[in-house]
């Protein structure tokens, strides 16, 4: 590991990761009270739950059991733990911040720029300290190798999927504020992240 990548104490890894699973539970707190959805494994968890009843949390947590196995193969244990434990932490905390805040008025376009700001903010965070929130990128990845198709390309298909089904299920004008959320989130890591600023899995 060069000598540019920053060396955390195990209490600052964990206050890296709390702050973390913070911004992006309240992400989907700000998304679940507009009605909004979002890419990724996220994504899915709340057409899901929107589509059927089923609590966020429960839904968010089942669909990225079978990443973990792909996220060990590619990224190693530790990373692979990492991720389990803050998507644990997010489905428990998106599923107990309804009972502690109650969002009387939010306009959907306020919504999906903060939470693109604020999710986009905690992933750059679990990014750094090691972890993620999701399995959608670790496949394509993965795909890419195989394929040699571009991990980005794939994600893109994937989300262009997901917002194609939320049509079926959301109102057009929630799927046209979501995809706001989507760029700005997109946007934040776009213009924040780099690779050689994080530690490996």
């Amino acid at each position: 590991m060069p000598d540019t990548l920053p060396r955390y104490t195990r209490l600052e890894d964990a206050q890296g990761l709390f702050v973390s699973i913070v911004g992006g539970a309240f992400g989907i707190l700000l998304l679940r009270t507009a009605g909004l959805m979002t890419g990724g494994t996220a994504g899915l968890a709340l057409l899901v739950s929107y589509a059927t009843g089923w609590g966020f949390g429960w839904v968010f947590f089942s669909v990225n059991l079978p990443f973990y196995l792909f996220a060990w193969r590619r990224k190693g244990p530790v990373f692979a733990a990492k991720s389990l434990l803050a998507v644990t932490a997010v489905s428990w905390l998106a599923e107990a911040l309804p009972n502690w805040i109650r969002i009387s008025h939010l306009h959907p376009a306020a919504a999906a720029i903060l939470f693109g700001v604020i999710a986009g903010v905690g992933l750059l965070g679990l990014f750094r300290h090691g972890s993620s929130l999701g399995g959608v990128s670790i496949v394509a990845v993965i795909l890419q190798d195989a394929t040699g198709i571009r991990a980005g390309w794939i994600q893109l298909g994937w989300d262009a999927c997901l917002f194609s089904v939320a049509l079926f299920i959301l109102p057009p004008d929630r799927v046209a504020w979501s995809l706001l959320g989507a760029a700005v989130l997109n946007l934040v890591i776009a213009m924040n992240h780099r690779r050689d600023w994080y530690l490996p899995g």
